[in-house]
């Protein structure tokens, strides 16, 4: 996969190891997944070709023709010092190749809660000034938001059928209960239903990342030529 690197004019990236990598056509510059939204709520199977979220249309072509690549930008987030401790301690602990077991799904659920919490607070009337103060730091969010939704609608699906598959088991067993069976086969339902309206979310916000994504760089080049003093202060002068 290639690799492009964010803007040395992004502010606060460098000197930081934890940097959010997008997956980005390099043709149109929007971003992609490796799974179409038909498939957000199935065992994940990524691969070529690669989706636009905004309209779920294969990657663009390159100029061979064949399915282009996604170029991997970093998402210009900064990350206060204080934090980069913990960082890397969440990232040692959640480890794609770590244990799996009930504690530490235990761990990351109460991690989740805690940084949902916080987000319920930094999004309100006031601390929004402060936390999501630039179209950029929106964009970011609103990133996250669609890639946790993607993860959810997933999660839902699969944590189901998996719940399902332990009850035919046990059934298999001659563990014989008709109204768990049932209770299990409505779980699953309501279960894949919401991952279903979650995967639908998941592309309602894909999109409004693309757009939010178009603000934020359009915002970015106006601070630029505003910096520069190449705005449009120099053509009024000139005809004043």
């Amino acid at each position: 996969m290639a690799t492009r690197p964010w803007s040395p004019s992004s502010p606060c990236l460098k000197g930081h190891r934890f940097m959010i990598q997008l997956p980005i056509c390099p043709v149109c510059n929007e971003p992609v997944a490796d799974q179409p939204a038909t498939h957000w709520t199935n065992a994940y199977r990524g691969g070529s070709p690669w989706w636009h979220l905004a309209d779920n249309s294969p990657i663009c072509a390159a100029a061979d023709g064949q399915p282009s690549q996604p170029a991997l930008v970093a998402d210009p987030l900064p990350v206060d010092s204080q934090t980069n401790t913990w960082l890397d301690d969440m990232s040692r602990l959640f480890a794609v190749d770590g244990p799996y077991d009930p504690a530490r799904l235990g761990s990351a659920i109460t991690a989740a809660e805690h940084l949902t919490r916080w987000l319920h607070t930094a999004t309100g009337p006031f601390s929004a000034l402060l936390t999501l103060p630039a179209p950029s730091d929106v964009a970011s969010l609103i990133g996250h938001l669609h890639r946790n939704i993607r993860r959810l609608a997933r999660v839902h699906a699969q944590t189901g059928s998996h719940l399902l598959n332990q009850a035919r088991h046990a059934h298999l067993a001659s563990l014989d209960d008709s109204e768990v069976i049932d209770a299990v086969d409505d779980v699953h339902a309501w279960l894949q239903d919401a991952a279903d309206w979650l995967a639908q979310s998941a592309q309602a916000s894909g999109l409004a990342w693309s757009s939010a994504r178009k603000v934020a760089a359009v915002n970015h080049l106006g601070a630029s030529c505003t910096a520069d003093g190449t705005d449009g202060q120099e053509a009024s002068g000139d005809g004043s």
